[in-house]
């Protein structure tokens, strides 16, 4: 039996959904590689291969819709996922919105998110990878004698997607990553540091040297770290720190969060919600970008969405169906995988970089925190509300003085963002959820 290739499963498959009742159908399969090795004290502790090819079907009929997926892609078994599909719809509650989406093949975008050298990239070139991190970072500081782990990784993604109006469409991606955890010990206290970066091109992927090396460093710089006494003064989060702010902060942008009265923005849709210094981008057209691609999950040309510009709400974030529902149109944010639907999803989410240096922030505050590191979840999108426990060090006079932890900081949402007075030009893409660093004129700080 001759083996069929992606675009021709799809076709099958789609053809036979819609001559078995279907009013519309989509398929989406995909097909990822993936290898990850991880050292630990110099030797080799794991190495992770996988490869993975699945498809899924969604079916609308009568307003009704069935979704079911497989991993299985013989002849008789996507027959059978057709059949059990189409049941599945029948049995579903009518909505309005159940309906694929109608626009036609999308314009091709030069991206260049995939590099076919991550395909030649072994095991032993993983491991060579991540033990000179780890060598780097034992070199940076004889306080440093020990890691949690090195890691290096590569992963391929094809996807191939076809629906009633759209016959075929395919892309590939790569990513590669390397990361150390450094530990840092005096006497009996010790103390950890992570650095990692990722990358969709090897090429750009940051050196072991500087890798292990930041890792060491910032394991160090939190020996002899304690509390300081609760208080409110002004608060930077770094780079890093202000990434997973804002990661924590997606949900809020959600179209399907905001209908279902989810987020705190909800109804808040062209009023001011942050400081006139804040413009947050959601972009699926970055070049090299870990988010980019050419099109969503269900097909929708990927674009560049302003969701806050200079402080005002101008988008939520949407799939075909939460736009539908809300009168507007889709912004291609549908995120998926084979197997789970479409939802909304960010691709590069970031906060535009300002004029500042973050020494600058530091040097301009007279009495503040500088946070590294947040630790646990405490953003509630719903209530708006922000308590998280952080770590970082102390500003004095200007100046970086104490390494601080056991710290919690909160406040509410819309008022901390209303309060940005800084944003630094340190904005660097080593996830699809990036931040500049940005000082909050007044927080609670609650330690000791």
């Amino acid at each position: 039996m001759p083996i069929l290739s992606p675009k021709d499963v799809m076709t099958r498959v789609r053809t036979l959904a819609e001559r078995s009742g279907a009013a519309q159908a989509e398929t989406y399969l995909e097909v990822v590689h993936f290898t990850e090795v991880r050292v630990r004290q110099r030797e080799v502790e794991l190495v992770r291969q996988s490869a993975i090819q699945g498809m899924g079907l969604r079916v609308f009929a009568d307003r009704r819709m069935g979704f079911m997926y497989t991993t299985d892609l013989r002849s008789n078994v996507l027959d059978e996922i057709v059949n059990r599909t189409i049941v599945l719809a029948g049995q579903a509650s009518p909505r309005d919105e159940n309906k694929i989406s109608e626009d036609t093949s999308p314009a091709a975008l030069d991206l260049d998110i995939n590099d076919d050298t991550v395909l030649t990239k072994g095991p032993a070139d993983l491991t060579a990878l991540a033990r000179s991190a780890e060598e780097n970072a034992f070199a940076q500081d004889n306080r440093v004698h020990q890691t949690l782990d090195a890691r290096c990784g590569v992963q391929t993604n094809e996807v191939h997607f076809s629906n009633t109006y759209i016959p075929y469409l395919t892309y590939r991606s790569s990513a590669c990553w390397l990361s150390v955890t450094a530990v840092a010990s005096v006497g009996d206290q010790k103390r950890t540091g992570t650095f990692s970066d990722r990358k969709r091109i090897f090429a750009d992927l940051e050196t072991p040297e500087r890798v292990g090396r930041k890792a060491a460093t910032r394991a160090v710089a939190r020996l002899g770290a304690a509390a300081i006494p609760s208080a409110k003064m002004p608060v930077i989060f770094e780079t890093e720190a202000a990434g997973s702010f804002l990661q924590g902060l997606f949900g809020a942008f959600s179209g399907t969060q905001v209908l279902e009265q989810r987020s705190f923005l909800a109804g808040k849709h062209g009023a001011t919600i942050a400081s006139p210094l804040v413009t947050i981008v959601d972009d699926a057209t970055m070049r090299r970008g870990l988010g980019s691609r050419p099109f969503d999950g269900e097909g929708v040309q990927s674009r560049r969405s302003v969701l806050v510009d200079g402080g005002v709400l101008q988008h939520f974030m949407q799939t075909t169906v939460s736009a539908r529902r809300m009168g507007v149109g889709a912004t291609g944010n549908a995120a998926r995988s084979y197997d789970t639907l479409p939802a909304v999803g960010p691709s590069n989410f970031y906060i535009e970089r300002g004029d500042h240096r973050l020494e600058d922030l530091v040097e301009s505050t007279p009495r503040g925190f500088l946070v590294t590191g947040l630790a646990g979840f405490g953003i509630d999108v719903v209530s708006g509300e922000f308590s998280q426990q952080v770590e970082g060090t102390l500003i004095e006079g200007g100046k970086l003085t104490k390494p601080v932890e056991g710290v919690t900081i909160g406040g509410k949402l819309q008022d901390m963002l209303m309060g940005i007075d800084g944003v630094a030009g340190d904005l660097e893409f080593r996830s699809n959820v990036s931040s500049p660093s940005i000082r909050f004129k007044e927080l609670t700080v609650g330690g000791g």
